[in-house]
């Protein structure tokens, strides 16, 4: 288990190869750089993703017109309308894992991150990745060219690009990959338009409406509402993709790797995943249908409270990155502009001022009401924070808890490792470091399953 580095400076030095990072884990200082506007770009390592037009890596000027268009995308009705495709998801999980319970153990991170990789393609381009090989084979692109970035961010002598250019070999696989990407997902995007043209098509013949009685798009997946934007003139087509492909890996990968840790938890935890357990049962009774929306989702609340933990121990972006548009003071100290700023989300959730002399330990308790009161607002953050916060923060805490739900709702996990010998591997996400087997053992009280 990684430690968290401590250090009394509210602003220190660290050094990125040649290169000085001003780092802090400190609420307030962290508050500063997240809500002041000079503080809104992102340093050069971004770029390497090649998603200059996406929320997640694109320059000031582009990223704030973005927001204020895209932030109607993820508004509370059009989230509650994606909890029956997480609910499906959620089953079809269910299923592939039952085939290993009372059997064999599993590596779950690989079944969950297709399980969210299933939910965003659903919810973003109203599609199902199984039954459509073109999005599959998208997604793999994506994934690959995703990692190879990773890859580069983490090698220090890359970062050149003409060192990348001449001497990496991912460079060319890159290129080549990213070609292919490109081909691919602007024939999906034809899709989309093609589909969304033909049901206007059919609600205009048929004397309808393309918007319900809240003034809403009917069709609430991700792709028709950016096209709707597109058709308005405030996005360009090359916007709409690299949001695409920001939200496919987003909305999968550090979902699907954080669930993976999540289920370690459960299992290494069993009194408190008998907890969630008895919640979960007093909601949702053995022998009924289990009926999925807002309102049952919030009666969850042991459940939120073990996933925020596992979100305190371990966000799947420990670090965040900025760098100011102009020369800046912090606390007292000249910060140049271009000055590489990291803000460490793993070290300040751990600080022992904020969080107690307990802060290493796992304990749900730490989101209770009454423990929550008076907390700082930026000493929690596992979606990043401010006005350059993770879109679909809300998205993800809702599919966290269904996917959670249905897991103990029908299995026991159970390990033999116990917290302090779990280990993380360096990387831009926090990944475990060798991928525990863990064990399945199919409930008895479930008269119909979910």
């Amino acid at each position: 288990m990684a430690k968290a580095l401590s250090h009394p400076a509210t602003l220190f030095i660290m050094w990125f190869g040649p290169v000085p990072v001003v780092s802090t884990s400190d609420p307030n200082m962290i508050q500063k750089i997240c809500t002041q506007p000079e503080f809104l770009h992102k340093p050069y390592m971004y770029d390497f993703f090649k998603l200059d037009y996406g929320l997640f890596s694109a320059k000031y000027h582009i990223w704030k017109n973005q927001r204020k268009a895209l932030n109607p995308t993820f508004n509370k009705k059009i989230l509650d309308s994606y909890i029956p495709d997480f609910d499906r998801c959620a089953q079809n999980l269910v299923r592939k894992l039952s085939v290993f319970a009372d059997k064999e153990p599993v590596q779950m991170t690989f079944f969950m991150l297709r399980c969210t990789l299933e939910m965003v393609c659903a919810t973003t381009l109203g599609v199902d990745v199984n039954q459509n090989p073109s999005v599959d084979k998208l997604i793999g692109l994506i994934m690959t060219l995703v990692h190879l970035c990773s890859r580069r961010i983490v090698r220090i002598h890359y970062h050149s690009e003409m060192v990348y250019r001449l001497f990496s070999k991912e460079y060319r696989e890159d290129s080549r990959l990213r070609k292919e990407a490109y081909q691919i997902g602007n024939e999906v995007l034809q899709e989309a338009i093609n589909r969304k043209t033909a049901r206007q098509a059919r609600e205009s013949a048929a004397g309808g409406s393309a918007k319900d009685e809240d003034g809403y798009r009917k069709s609430h997946n991700f792709v028709d509402q950016l096209l709707e934007e597109l058709d308005g003139s405030k996005l360009e087509t090359i916007e709409i993709l690299h949001n695409v492909y920001t939200i496919i890996v987003a909305g999968s990968d550090t979902s699907g790797t954080e669930l993976g840790i999540i289920s370690l938890m459960l299992a290494i935890h069993s009194e408190m995943q008998e907890k969630i357990y008895e919640e979960i049962m007093s909601v949702f009774p053995a022998g009924t249908d289990m009926d999925l929306n807002p309102e049952t989702l919030r009666q969850l609340v042991y459940t939120e409270m073990f996933v925020k933990e596992c979100l305190r121990h371990f966000p799947v972006a420990p670090h965040i990155f900025r760098t100011p548009m102009k020369d800046v003071e912090l606390d007292g100290k000249h910060i140049p502009k271009g000055t590489m700023l990291c803000i460490s989300m793993y070290n300040a959730h751990r600080r022992k001022d904020i969080w107690g002399p307990n802060a290493d330990k796992f304990d749900p308790e730490n989101f209770s009401a009454e423990r929550s009161e008076g907390r700082h607002p930026f000493a929690f953050m596992p979606f990043s924070a401010g006005a350059r916060n993770c879109l679909g923060y809300r998205y993800a805490m809702i599919s966290l808890k269904v996917i959670v739900l249905h897991m103990v709702r029908n299995f026991k996990l159970k390990t033999h490792l116990r917290y302090e010998d779990v280990l993380f591997k360096f990387d831009c996400l926090l990944k475990l470091s060798n991928e525990p087997a863990i064990n399945l053992e199919r409930r008895t009280t479930i008269e119909n399953n979910s």
